[in-house]
Order: C-alpha cells, then structure tokens, then sequence
C-alpha cells in the first residue's frame, strides 16, 4: 500500500523504551529557541530531542519520542520556584507526558505535560521547511481552552498556531470566547514579547447556550475551521484572524440532522474514535460509524457538503453496511472487529482509510492493528496492511512520507541503554 503517509500514535514514546533499539534516530534541528520559558529556557530547549522510528516503511507505521536531559528539569525546577513560591519536591522521579497534536502545513506540534508537577505544559513546535524547534508555554493559566490541538496556519512572516478558547465564568454568566494565536514572528518583534495574542470571537446565534468542544481542526479555502465532532463545526476567515482586528466574525455549520450528541451519554469513547471531518476532493466530508450500542443496522456512512452556507446541505455521498464491509475483511484475512478512527486524506477524494483492531495478535505494547483502505463510491475493500508497531494508545495522525528528511540514527545495542529522563 503506497498510502504517502506513516500512521503514528499520538501519545509520545517513552525515551527509555526508544534506548538502545534499532530503527530510532534523532529529528536534526538546524535551531532551537524557547519562547516565554524564563532566562533559562532557551538552554533547556538545547537540552531537548525529537526521536524518530520510523519501522519497516512498507508496514506505515511511525513513532515519536521526546528526550529530555538534565538542564531540561533544572530549568523547570527554577520554574515552578519561581510560579509557587517554593522549591520542587525533592526525590521524585522526574518525568513528562508527551502527545502529538497535530502534522500540518509543514509543522509538527508535540505537548509535553511536566506531570510532577501539574499545571505546567509547553508546546514543542517543529517546522519542516527550516528544520526550526520551538518551545513555547501553553495559554495562560487564567484561560479555558476546550482543545489543546492548536490550528497551524501559514502566512508570509512563517506560520501561526490558533486556539479556540475563552475565560473561566461563574455563576450564570456567559464566558467570553476568544481566538488566541502565537507566531514566532510576533514573539520576536510583537508589542507584548513571547506571549499569546487574542482576539475576540463573535459567535453566531447558534452557538447561544451550546457547550462547544472542537475534535478536529483544519484550514482550506481561505477558512479555518474547527469541528466539534458532537456538534458541529465553527469557521472563520483566516485574512481575518491573521489581521490586526480585535474581533473575530464566525459561522456555524450543524452536523447532518441526526447526529448532534450529548457527550455525557456518549460513555469512555470519545467521539473521534467513530468520527471524523476534513475537506477532500473539491467538498467537506463528514464520517460517522455506527458504534456497538447503535440501533442503526450497523453501518458507515459518509457525508458531503459542497461549501458553507445557507444555500447548501449535507447530502449522503457514501453509505458502507458493516455486514459486506465484514465479507471483504474476512476474503482478506482480516478479523471481524468494528472499525474505528476513521482519516481523510486531502490529495484522495474518494478513499476513506480505517483502523482495524485484531485482538487475536498482541505484542509487547498491546494489540496489533491494520490500516484499511476503502474506496467510497463502490464501497469496497481497496487494500489492507498490518501495523508493525503502532499501538494507538491515544489515537492515530497521519504523518506524511518524508516530513523529516534530516535523521541521525541513533546506536543500537544488545541490551537497552535506559537514560535518565
């Protein structure tokens, strides 16, 4: 399966595990630079590496790591001293979360979560175009945010990264909505150095009263988008959000009529892992998999959406029973399990890619899977290729081929070199 990308799991690798094993390499950064991180947070950012799998090529499959060294946690020691008036907690074990955000637009945006300590989250930004790594903190903590995937957007001066969020409210009163963007450009040479900007976001009448959490983000056209994949989807101008402007017009798209979801019935899943949103071949594609508690005779269904607007509707492009979906599995050797995280790929209109589990094959980081090629005007198995090491822990994103092209492999050992993180 030529498929032009790798499937990678979002939650970052433990660099102990990435040790001594064959395949790992460091990502080459022609800079690093911290942003807002204290005076001492441009050494740390030296002291941080991306580590690259990237597996047997012809088995798709791709994992991150993140690897930290000792001026790292001496700079986040200096930190939370600084932010809480007293000195970390000595003898604990030193370590962070890392999870994959988004690949986009030529830029990779990793999270790292100091969990030790708790509150203190950066972002790690790498851009594929110059080789640049950025470690950047995450929106004050006076702010609410409903998603910690940022929006990449490219422009003259680089690039942006865009959230949606708002203020903390209490009592009856509304929350104030605002977009909030950080660019390098602007923490060089801003009026307010290394900070996020805001604008404020209008919302449409729709929106009144409507909890909204985005699922998915993505910019085409000239809109950039954000999709609540429970209620709906929230666009803007991206002239708009990349312009000097206080305020911020948006719009609302509703999902296909039916499939508005209160999260609190929707159990452990989240919505992501049955559905999905992007802009493929000319139109927006929205995906939906009936889950096991479905009524609803057990089916994939794909909608479209010529443009945003009054004067278009949702209409069913492609409707997959899972009964014939589960014959083309079987003729191909492949388990009878329910689909799950569905992609769309911008450059193939009509091909729907799923995530197949085999609870049958097990390996030491958990359940081998298969990526499962559709094509969606004949609804029919394409093609279908085992994983080699992905685990999905948190979820699948893609990974163009080629993304990192500068890689220096690490040594390889016997017997794993654990390092200290």
């Amino acid at each position: 399966m030529d498929s032009g990308f790798a499937v990678m799991d979002c939650a970052g690798i433990n660099p102990k595990y990435a040790a001594g094993r064959e395949g790992w390499a460091t990502i080459k950064c022609a800079s690093k630079r911290a942003y807002g991180c204290g005076d001492t947070g441009n050494s740390a950012v030296q002291d941080l590496d991306l580590l690259l799998h990237q597996g047997d090529l012809e088995n798709l499959s791709s994992s991150l790591s993140v690897h930290a060294g000792d001026d790292v946690f001496r700079w986040i020691d200096q930190v939370i001293a600084e932010k809480k008036g007293r000195p970390a907690a000595p003898g604990k074990d030193r370590y962070f979360m890392s999870k994959v955000e988004i690949v986009d637009k030529g830029l990779i945006v990793v999270t790292l979560s100091f969990s030790e300590y708790g509150g203190f989250d950066y972002y790690l930004v790498f851009d594929s175009f110059d080789r640049s790594l950025s470690m950047i903190p995450y929106i004050p903590e006076w702010a609410a945010c409903y998603t910690k995937c940022p929006l990449p957007l490219r422009h003259e001066s680089g690039y942006s990264l865009v959230l949606i969020g708002g203020e903390f409210s209490f009592g009856r009163e509304r929350p104030k909505k605002y977009i909030w963007q950080w660019s390098p450009m602007a923490a060089s040479w801003g009026s307010i150095p290394d900070s996020w900007q805001t604008q404020k976001l209008c919302l449409p009448s729709q929106m009144n009263n409507k909890f909204f959490s985005p699922d998915v983000a993505f910019s085409c056209i000239g809109f950039a988008f954000w999709t609540d994949l429970a209620l709906g989807t929230l666009f803007c101008d991206c002239s708009a959000l990349l312009s000097e402007s206080y305020l911020v017009k948006s719009k609302f798209i509703p999902l296909p009529p039916g499939y508005q979801l209160d999260r609190d019935e929707e159990g452990i899943w989240p919505v992501e892992v049955y559905r999905t949103m992007g802009y493929v071949g000319g139109s927006f594609k929205f995906v939906a998999i009936d889950k096991p508690h479905d009524h609803c005779g057990r089916r994939v269904k794909v909608w479209t959406l010529a443009a945003p607007g009054p004067g278009h509707k949702w209409t069913l492009y492609s409707e997959f029973r899972l009964k014939k979906l589960w014959k083309d599995f079987k003729m191909a050797g492949l388990p009878k399990n329910l689909p799950m995280w569905p992609m769309l790929r911008e450059q193939e209109g009509a091909t729907l890619y799923l995530i197949l589990a085999d609870k049958t094959q097990t390996s030491d980081r958990g359940q081998k899977h298969y990526l499962c090629r559709l094509d969606m005007p004949t609804q029919s198995l394409l093609q279908a290729k085992l994983l080699a090491h992905t685990s999905l822990i948190l979820g699948p994103v893609k990974l163009p081929s080629g993304f990192f092209n500068c890689l220096d492999p690490l040594p390889s050992s016997p017997e794993p070199m654990w390092m200290d993180v």
